[in-house]
């Protein structure tokens, strides 16, 4: 019987090793479960991440489309401004002298009425001193209202090659400086500037 023992005894030590064992199996589920649980979690994360990153890109290309809309919209728009200023401007050179006709047409409307008279006046002194008058009046008009001047007379006065273009020259003894003889040509002022010369004949000293 003494022989028997050790056996039985190394037959209870086995059995508790293999029940260590077992004991210890349900650890390394656990492990791998949480191993599991964690990959799962990061998966879960960079999904997130990857859904914020799309809705901000959809979110830009729709602020960028809009941006473009109303880039397009304001070029359009500046276009369209830049065409109207052309059609202004375009207007405005076309009737820029509508005012200067307006004043004219009446006496045009003098002349033809001068002309209407021309043929069964017999008065020919009348019909110049109304032709005078015509004149006068449409003088007036154009100093008053648009700043034309007609230059005054200058002869026997100094030439000025400011004022004067020599169109005949005569020389002789008599003159101390070039001397305006005749007016061939009225000259004009508008406002303060020379806006025709008058042609002269000019005497020269010798």
């Amino acid at each position: 019987m003494s022989k028997k023992e050790p056996r039985h005894a190394k037959t209870e030590d086995v059995v508790q090793q293999e029940q260590v064992e077992i004991k210890t199996e349900p650890n390394g589920l656990d492990n791998v479960e949480q191993k599991s649980d964690g990959q799962s979690q990061v998966l879960s994360s960079q999904d997130e991440n990857t859904a914020r990153l799309e809705a901000e890109v959809n979110r830009l290309t729709e602020e960028l489309e809009k941006q473009k809309d109303q880039f397009m919209r304001k070029l359009a728009d500046m276009d369209n401004y830049r065409k109207r200023l052309v059609r202004e401007k375009e207007t405005a050179v076309l009737f820029a002298n509508e005012k200067l006709i307006n004043d004219l047409i009446p006496i045009l409307d003098d002349f033809d009425r001068a002309i209407d008279a021309a043929q069964t006046t017999t008065d020919v002194a009348s019909y110049v001193e109304g032709i005078k008058l015509i004149q006068a009046q449409l003088l007036g008009m154009l100093d008053k209202n648009w700043g034309l001047k007609v230059m005054e007379s200058t002869v026997g006065k100094e030439f000025s090659p400011h004022d004067h273009e020599a169109c005949m020259m005569e020389q002789s003894e008599q003159y101390q400086h070039d001397t305006v003889l005749a007016e061939l040509q009225k000259g004009y002022y508008l406002h303060d500037r020379v806006l025709r010369t008058a042609k002269v004949k000019v005497g020269k000293p010798i």
